[in-house]
């Protein structure tokens, strides 16, 4: 019996503490549910030694459907067959990865050194039954001390408020630009239509706010759900400085750099699918087909030996 549910969970920093969320989270799911739960960790330092041992040691993984461990698929600026000479964190191929092995037909996107909050759980299950696209709310605090799955102390911080809730307190319909990739249940139809998430824009950011927006233009109803609600450290940051991408082509100051253009595709309806590398062209898809049949992981097209807006791999 395939789960209801595939969480993917990738890891940005070192010490991601997934107790805190699995913790958190079974004091709301009840163990009968998390038996149709798929959980998928993309953990960028699967390489490491000692990292299986550290994974295992967690509790309340075999309450689960299925655990999944893995590292990010095949990319060229992330993991163990890039190009680059630093190791990003890639946001769209890391969670494209959990799509790939995900058997759910609902995803629940969260990201690392995260809790949820009472009402986080009802809320994904609501997502499922209504079948539209849930957008959660956060918060980020520094010194985090957590038992349990609860806050013991913290500092709350001011630069990590989310703005969207300085529009509106209350669960509503929103936009799709309304997506931040802290906290989201969709339907896997929903992302398999874009294509995932969109690899151009990693090493940039943006790659939320574009999926909102690409789901959007297809019909889906997208929910800014305030009951949704994680709360993260902002520290232990192993994720690296967002690259400027200026164009190559264009060496005048004034022109905008490639992420200021990416938003403007995007804005515009210009760009309605992510952009999905591989060696054989396959959409998400149909690579997802076929991996759930061998489960292995793609290779990687590399665009000859410059990044998508021309930028050298050697300077990255």
């Amino acid at each position: 019996m395939d789960p209801l549910y595939s969480i993917i969970y990738p890891t940005s920093r070192k010490i991601p503490h997934l107790d805190w969320f699995l913790d958190s989270l079974q004091k709301q799911a009840s163990d009968e549910e998390l038996r149709r739960v798929q959980l998928i960790v993309v953990d960028r330092f699967s390489q490491e030694n000692g990292r299986y041992n550290w994974f295992v040691q967690h509790k309340g993984l075999d309450k689960f459907h299925s655990v999944v461990r893995t590292p990010v698929k095949p990319c060229t600026i992330s993991g163990k067959y890039r190009l680059t000479s630093k190791d990003w964190f890639a946001a769209s191929a890391f969670r494209n990865t959990g799509i790939l092995l995900a058997d759910a037909d609902h995803l629940v996107f969260v990201d690392d050194l995260s809790i949820v909050t009472p009402g986080w759980w009802d809320s994904v299950k609501k997502s499922r039954e209504q079948q539209k696209v849930y957008f959660g709310t956060y918060a980020k605090h520094r010194k985090m001390i957590v038992k349990d799955g609860e806050i013991v102390s913290s500092d709350p911080w001011p630069g990590g408020a989310d703005t969207r809730l300085q529009i509106s307190a209350e669960t509503r319909v929103c936009t799709g630009s309304w997506m931040f990739g802290c906290s989201v249940a969709v339907p896997t139809e929903a992302m398999l239509q874009i294509n995932g998430f969109d690899e151009d824009a990693d090493t940039m950011g943006g790659e939320d706010y574009a999926a909102g927006m690409m789901l959007e233009r297809r019909g889906w109803e997208c929910v800014f759900c305030v009951e949704m609600k994680t709360i993260e450290s902002d520290e232990d940051h192993e994720v690296g400085e967002v690259l400027p991408r200026l164009i190559k082509e264009h060496p005048d100051p004034n022109q905008k750099d490639f992420s200021h253009i990416y938003l403007e595709w995007i804005k515009s309806g210009q760009r309605d699918t992510a952009a999905f590398y591989n060696n054989r062209g396959l959409s998400l898809r149909d690579a997802r087909k076929q991996v759930r049949k061998t489960r292995t992981l793609p290779e990687c097209s590399i665009p000859e030996h410059d990044w998508r807006d021309g930028q050298p791999f050697s300077e990255m």
